[in-house]
């Protein structure tokens, strides 16, 4: 068994290892090159050459994640369907209030009411970080606060995303195109009473049906995150749909 660990984890970079091997092929060529065979240049060429492959490889390998987009994948569908599950069970309708990390004491997360009221919950302090929480006056003023795929995502930024609609089309440009590599292009246009977000090409699958009619979808999630932490105030998602290879995702300021 320990044998086994030992070979999956020598053999999850091929870029480490082809790396080195071209390192010590390219210092040999070189070192016989210059030593011995000083008059054959091509020979030398050769040797550099392979030496900043390797410097390149070497390089590469640093890059890759410790977990594979399909490890990460698995673990980001197992939390949602256990929280989809708990929702469900307690016969929650209400839809989840995505908001910014001033409200929720360090990240932002999304806070689901327990019971449905005739307006969206109005938050003004900062809410305890406990899974059912409580966050006003009155006796059904009860939710859970989840973390969710936006949870995560607005952890990958560097910085405060803008609260303008091309900062907010960099920022998740930078998270769907750059480091998540799950979209093609993304737009953002301002519309009454909030924002459009327009994805090109989504690689991130919707999540079952039933998950998606007691949650909303992971890149909903992260679009309202984002949006929330950028405007500093809770959002909900008031639309997503499908239009050929674009996905539209609307979603709409809690004053």
């Amino acid at each position: 068994m320990q044998g086994n660990r030992d070979k999956v984890r020598t053999d999850k970079n091929a870029y480490t290892w082809t790396g080195l091997g071209l390192l010590v092929a390219g210092t040999i060529v070189v070192l016989t090159s210059m030593l011995i065979l000083s008059s054959l240049v091509w020979l030398t060429a050769l040797g550099i050459a392979m030496l900043i492959m390797a410097f390149i490889l070497l390089a590469l390998a640093r890059t890759i994640p410790r977990v594979t987009p399909e490890v990460g994948m698995l673990l980001l569908e197992t939390g949602i369907d256990n929280i989809a599950t708990v929702v469900e069970e307690l016969g929650i309708k209400s839809k989840p209030v995505y908001l910014p990390s001033s409200l929720t004491g360090g990240r932002p997360q999304a806070l689901i009411p327990l019971h449905i009221n005739p307006s969206l919950p109005k938050i003004t302090s900062a809410l305890p970080r406990r899974f059912i929480v409580r966050y006003g006056n009155g006796p059904d003023d009860v939710g859970l606060l989840v973390t969710t795929a936006g949870t995560v995502a607005t952890g990958m930024l560097e910085s405060t995303p803008g609260p303008s609609a091309t900062q907010l089309e960099s920022t998740l440009a930078s998270l769907f195109v750059g480091k998540l590599g799950a979209a093609d292009r993304i737009r953002v246009y301002v519309i009454e009473p909030g924002l459009r977000v327009e994805i090109r090409a989504p690689r991130i699958q919707n999540a079952g049906t039933w998950t998606h009619q007691c949650l909303d979808s992971s890149l909903a999630s992260v679009v309202a995150s984002v949006a929330a932490e950028a405007w500093n105030k809770p959002f909900v998602v008031a639309k997503e749909e499908q239009h050929g290879r674009t996905y539209t995702v609307e979603i709409e300021a809690v004053e």
